[in-house]
């Protein structure tokens, strides 16, 4: 009984090994169809890449206002404040070396005052007085310069001139040129991070298929504010431009 056993022990032993070996074949097959798909499918939606490029720069031009403000009963008087308070600021522009053709003075805008009744509502037909009001700008390419009048013009506040002045805004003249140089750059730096990957995953990388152009962000010295509409900023005279570009390339 022992030896009719044994040839059926044995028979069953083959057959599972005959099973496993077939379970082991099949996974197989099924490993290498689904990397055979993964790859195909990576070779045909390519690779993303994005590359980005970063510039420092200097404002070549500066804009600055001040606004001189008058009141009177009539216009006439309002205006008389103003045609005494404006020429002193012009002058004190020129004065500190500021070119005359970079001074500009604009139209006079006027506003009517209204009285008020005893509840706080305005009786539009009642008129008590004028409020006029003219801008001096400088445009200029000496960004110093400007910035120190700016400071300085507390003086004719000072003097007594209702004098209100704004913030000097800073800008460059070649930011286009620049931002065309960087799109460039930043496309080359896409395309030495795609090679790293193909390089390492053992693949070509090909031609490119696809590149995005994003908003050029235009930040303070050492600031990295991002924003879907893009940063301009015009309050520093050192700027940071930034540039990025997505890409796809192609995966051989």
């Amino acid at each position: 009984m022992a030896n009719a056993a044994e040839p059926r022990g044995r028979g069953e032993l083959i057959g599972r090994l005959a099973w496993s070996a077939a379970l082991v074949a099949a996974v197989a097959v099924a490993v290498l169809g689904l990397r055979h798909w993964v790859d195909a499918r990576y070779r045909r939606e390519g690779i993303v890449v994005s590359g980005s490029a970063t510039q420092r720069i200097t404002s070549d031009r500066a804009i600055w206002s001040a606004s001189v403000h008058a009141r009177g009963a009539t216009v006439a008087e309002a205006y008389a404040v103003l045609e005494r308070d404006v020429p002193r600021v012009r002058q004190f522009l020129l004065d500190n070396h500021v070119a005359e053709a970079d001074v500009h003075v604009d139209a006079v805008a006027t506003e009517e005052l209204y009285a008020y009744d005893d509840d706080g509502n305005v009786r539009t037909e009642q008129i008590v007085g004028y409020a006029l009001t003219q801008s001096v700008r400088v445009t200029s390419s000496d960004v110093e310069l400007v910035g120190r009048v700016a400071r300085d013009v507390t003086q004719l506040i000072q003097s007594g001139a209702l004098v209100v002045s704004g913030a000097p805004e800073y800008i460059h003249s070649d930011l286009g040129e620049i931002k065309i140089r960087l799109v460039g750059e930043a496309t080359a730096d896409a395309r030495a991070r795609a090679e790293q990957v193909a390089q390492h995953s053992g693949a070509t990388l090909g031609p490119l298929m696809s590149a995005n152009v994003g908003v050029v962000q235009v930040n303070a010295a050492n600031e990295t504010s991002v924003s879907w509409e893009g940063v301009y900023d015009r309050s520093s005279v050192e700027k940071d431009v930034m540039v990025v570009v997505r890409t796809v390339f192609e995966l051989r």
